[in-house]
Formats: C-alpha cells, sequence, structure tokens
C-alpha cells in the first residue's frame, strides 16, 4: 500500500498559505460588514424615531394654530361693535353765515358783507399760514383777505358752501401771488412752475426716503429732465434778492456790497475785454456753443439742435472748454 507523503513543493505551499490568507481576509470583511448592517439598521431606527417625532410636533403646531384661531375668532366676536359715523352736529356759527350770505345775496347790504368778512378773517389767516415757509406772513395774509373779497361772486342759491369757494380763491391768489410777486428777476412762468414742482417733489422724496434724493430721481419723479431739474434748482437763488448789509462771510461785519467806495464798472470792462480775448481763442464751434448757453441763454438740447451734434456733446464741450478758460483767465491774471 502506498502511502501519502507531505508535499515539499514550493509553489503548493505558497498556493496554500495564499489561500489561507484570502480565507482569513473574507472573514474580516464579513465581520465588518456585518457591522455596517448593524450600524445602518440603528441609524434606520433613529431615523424612524425622529421621523415620528417631527410628525407630532407638526400635528400639535397645528393644534395649537387652530385653538389660536378660534381664540381670535371668540375675541373677535366678543368685541363692542363701534357706532355707525354720523356727521357732527351742525355749528351754530354756520347757521348765522348762512343767513347772512342769503341777507347779503337779497340786499347788498355793505354792513353784513363787512360782519361776514370779519367772520372769515380767521379762516384767511389759516390758508395763508399755509404757505409761511414761502414768503413772510405779513405779506400773506393781506394777499389771502384780497382773496376773501371774492364773496361777492358766490350764490348761497347754488347750494354749495362757501369756505369750499373761498379756499379755492384764496389759494389760488396765493399761489398767484408767490408765484408773480417773490422773484427778485422776471423769471419765465415755465421755469417757475418747474421749480415749484421740482421744490415740492424735493420735499416729498425727502420726507419718503429720509435722504435727500438724486437728480435722477426727482427729474423722474416731476417727468422733465435732468438739465431742467438743474435750472429749477439754481432760480432759487434768483427768488429772494439779499442784503446789502448781508455779510460777506459767516461771521464778518463787512457788507456784500460797499457802496461809494469802488465803481465796479471798470473792473467789468476789463473782465469783460479779458473774457472776449479768451473766447477768440477757442475753436469756433466751441466759441458759438459757449455763447449760445451763456449769452443767449439756451438750453443743451436747444444747443444741439442748432449745432447738429447730441446733447451729450454739447455737456463735454461746455465741460471742456469751461476748464480751459479757468486755466487761461488764471495764466492771464497772475
Amino acid at each position: 500500500m502506498q502511502q501519502t507523503t507531505t508535499t515539499t513543493d514550493p509553489f503548493v505551499a505558497g498556493l496554500v498559505e495564499r489561500i489561507r490568507g484570502n480565507r482569513l481576509a473574507l472573514q474580516d470583511t464579513a465581520l465588518r460588514l456585518l457591522a455596517a448592517r448593524s450600524v445602518v439598521a440603528e441609524r434606520r431606527r433613529e431615523t424612524e424615531r425622529l421621523l415620528g417625532q417631527a410628525r407630532q410636533s407638526l400635528v400639535s403646531l397645528r393644534e395649537r394654530r387652530a385653538g389660536a384661531r378660534e381664540r381670535r375668532r371668540a375675541a373677535k366676536a366678543s368685541e363692542p361693535v363701534l357706532p355707525r359715523y354720523s356727521p357732527r352736529a351742525p355749528d351754530p356759527l354756520d347757521a348765522v353765515r348762512h343767513e347772512l350770505h342769503e341777507a347779503y345775496a337779497t340786499t347788498g347790504d355793505p354792513a353784513i358783507r363787512a360782519e361776514l368778512l370779519e367772520s372769515y378773517d380767521g379762516f384767511a389767516r389759516a390758508l395763508a399760514l399755509k404757505f409761511r415757509h414761502r414768503e413772510s406772513v405779513d405779506d400773506l395774509v393781506p394777499v389771502a383777505r384780497i382773496g376773501l373779497l371774492h364773496i361777492d361772486r358766490s350764490d348761497p342759491a347754488l347750494g354749495r358752501p362757501f369756505p369750499l369757494f373761498a379756499r379755492i380763491t384764496i389759494t389760488g391768489e396765493l399761489k398767484r401771488h408767490i408765484r408773480d410777486r417773490t422773484w427778485a428777476m422776471r423769471v419765465p412762468r415755465s421755469l417757475q412752475e418747474d421749480y415749484l414742482n421740482v421744490m415740492r417733489t424735493l420735499a416729498e422724496l425727502t420726507a419718503e426716503r429720509s435722504d435727500s434724493p438724486s437728480m435722477e430721481a426727482l427729474a423722474a419723479r416731476c417727468g422733465i429732465s435732468v438739465e431742467q431739474v438743474l435750472e429749477a434748482i439754481e432760480l432759487r437763488v434768483n427768488q429772494r434778492a439779499l442784503s446789502i448789509d448781508v455779510p460777506a462771510v459767516a461771521g464778518a461785519d463787512d457788507p456784500v456790497i460797499e457802496l461809494g467806495q469802488e465803481d465796479i464798472g471798470f473792473r467789468r470792462l476789463e473782465d469783460r475785454q479779458l473774457l472776449a480775448d479768451l473766447l477768440g481763442r477757442l475753436p469756433e464751434r466751441d466759441r458759438r456753443i459757449v455763447e449760445l448757453r451763456f449769452i443767449e441763454e439756451l438750453t443743451q438740447s436747444e444747443i444741439a439742435t442748432q449745432v447738429g451734434v447730441s446733447q451729450m456733446c454739447v455737456s463735454r464741450v461746455l465741460a471742456r472748454t469751461l476748464g480751459r478758460l479757468r486755466l487761461w483767465a488764471r495764466a492771464a491774471v497772475s
């Protein structure tokens, strides 16, 4: 009988060793896989627990919201019902004024008219006070009283309250006075309207934004161009003439104008001569644009139409040309 012998072949021995190592590695991998499955199962159970808590919290939140809604409805239903608006009781003074209006319309008695004017004097003064930021109250009150003199045009038979008629009439007189009588120099009506529109819009935007608005925002709100906004703002210096006693510098005692000390005509003549020499050094088109802007006082849009260029080109030419003139003037004076 042939006896089995242990092989001593190195190749076979190495193969056996590799098989043993692979078996051990597979066993280790299986153990780690089992551990990973246990971790996954534990995390799944934790996730399900958290989802259950979230569902319970959502249900509780919905119940609390429903309870709060019911409590608000109950509180709202228990609130006392406010009384409906009813007009105020008639003022005895209004009844007396109405009788005076009818008596004056019938008789035309000057004494009744004077009594009515005296009765509405406080009303006219209150309307004048609304424009006190634009003009002195001492000047506005007489204008409001002049508007009140149009009492003759009111007819009580029409059924329209006289205060409504007087408000429109007096306000129109005040606005007309501010437009025509409060300017230091004559300004075209279109520019005056732009000025009033820009000033009103400036106050509105400042109140809305709590900050000074930009020129573009003012132009967009007013419906005009940025150039027109700038021209309107420049008119502020022309609405009030400064006193000749106003100090030239804050804190100084010297007035703006020194009367009887110097004839400024000679200085103006020298300035005009210097300006004519400087303008003669400019190209023809630039000089023409400067003359149209500062002598004929045309807008940039009008200048662009006459010269045949764009408004942006006119703006650039003016900026460049004025810079040159300043440099040349400083060099000529020094």
